[in-house]
């Protein structure tokens, strides 16, 4: 969906952004870059999915990280910590 029609979605189900961004505890600024597509949150992408009823994959089909998110956990982890910090030490 494009930023219009995502804006004209949640005004259907009787909100504004504005109040969107209020519920989440987060500025106007925040919410409108999600929907524009200038910042990514995967927790506003869901919360502006379940005000209009739509899938995520749908309402925004162009962000991967939102329906494959890639989130190391445990040994990978560390892993890619003990990693990073070799980089970083390294001149």
């Amino acid at each position: 969906m494009n930023p219009t029609e995502i804006k004209d979605a949640i005004a259907d189900e009787g909100y504004t952004l504005s109040m969107v961004a209020a519920a989440l505890g987060v500025n106007l600024a925040t919410v409108s870059g999600v929907v524009c597509g200038h910042s990514q949150s995967r927790r506003i992408a869901e919360a502006i999915s379940k005000i209009i009823k739509k899938p995520i994959n749908e309402v925004f089909p162009d962000k991967s990280a939102y329906t494959n998110p890639r989130v190391l956990r445990g040994e990978e982890r560390k892993q890619g910590i003990a990693q990073l910090q070799q980089l970083l030490a390294a001149s």
